[in-house]
């Protein structure tokens, strides 16, 4: 009997994207699912497509909750969870038919806690499908490297993640729970094959309006990382690149978006760590420019690329 596989579905006013979600999951030529569907207060069409689709497969179970976001969604799901195997999907994404069957056979035959797999965007490059098995210190840099903290790239084993749970109200929640999978863990199986489909036409929390709250989650998130890692000589230029390249993107939104920063702390804050972790090896003409330049000089700059932008468009 193969282990039944638990699916996790925050859904919230997706009725654009939600059948195409439900379809890629109930013809998995894995069949031995259970789709657990946690419909967030959606105020569209979404609770209805769910109930209809519950309707018609034993294996959906639908829960509603009002609006209390993603992190509490997925809590809930796990709570219930009745499948050996967990695996995360968001509701506006869908997967390949054999992803799970692909995953789920590597994790059993190489004895796994962990199996992860790229997921495929409009402008994915062709990947060669290569399945190999990492130690936690390769994974660790493999993922701070590419910016692959989303929890729905990967399937856990039950028993590695007992107990953990995403942090409510938050934007970057995935960046902690993977990191706090890696402490859990030694090594980690990859398939280097895009059987996740990313959805980047809609407009997510990540994807929007820039705020205070996401300056104050990319740092939180960042030093999270930081603390928290594998103390290695080999994961430190990773960690350097990372905040280097990371801060210098939050440094000039900030100086686009002056509003969020009005002390200019914020800023202050970044160019200090921009300072500290940039080097031969990692600067460019941005990081340069940020550790060079005083920072009302680098609110001209952005606002004179900004309006160059909009002559353009």
């Amino acid at each position: 009997m193969k282990p039944l596989v638990s699916i996790i579905v925050p859904v919230y006013n997706v009725e654009r994207y939600l059948r195409r979600c439900l379809d890629s999951m109930t013809n998995q030529t894995y069949g031995n699912l259970e789709i657990i569907l946690v419909n967030d207060g959606s105020t569209d069409k979404s609770k209805i497509i769910c109930q209809e689709y519950a309707s018609n497969d034993s294996r959906i179970i639908l829960i509603d909750q009002k609006n209390s976001g993603s992190s509490i969604a997925r809590n809930k799901g796990l709570d219930i969870a009745k499948g050996g195997i967990i695996s995360f999907v968001d509701s506006d994404d869908h997967i390949d038919v054999s992803m799970l069957d692909e995953m789920v056979h590597f994790m059993l035959k190489n004895d796994l806690d962990i199996v992860e797999i790229e997921p495929r965007a409009k402008k994915t490059r062709a990947l060669d499908a290569e399945h190999r098995i990492e130690d936690v210190l390769s994974a660790t840099k493999r993922i701070i490297t590419s910016t692959g903290f989303s929890v729905w790239r990967r399937i856990y084993k039950r028993d590695l993640i007992d107990g953990l749970r995403f942090i409510p109200g938050i934007i970057h929640q995935d960046v902690f729970y993977t990191i706090d999978v890696l402490n859990r863990t030694s090594k980690l199986g990859y398939i280097k094959n895009p059987l996740y489909y990313y959805n980047t036409a809609n407009v997510s929390v990540i994807r929007s309006k820039y705020t205070t709250e996401k300056i104050k989650a990319g740092i939180r998130a960042t030093e999270y990382i930081i603390e928290n890692i594998p103390k290695s000589p080999e994961l430190d230029q990773v960690i350097n690149n990372y905040v280097t390249y990371y801060y210098t993107d939050h440094f000039f939104l900030l100086s686009r978006n002056t509003h969020v920063d009005p002390d200019r702390s914020y800023r202050r804050k970044l160019k200090k760590e921009i300072s500290r972790t940039s080097g031969s090896t990692n600067k460019n003409l941005r990081t340069t420019m940020v550790k060079m330049l005083p920072i009302g000089v680098m609110e001209v700059i952005s606002r004179f690329g900004e309006s160059l932008k909009k002559v353009k468009t």
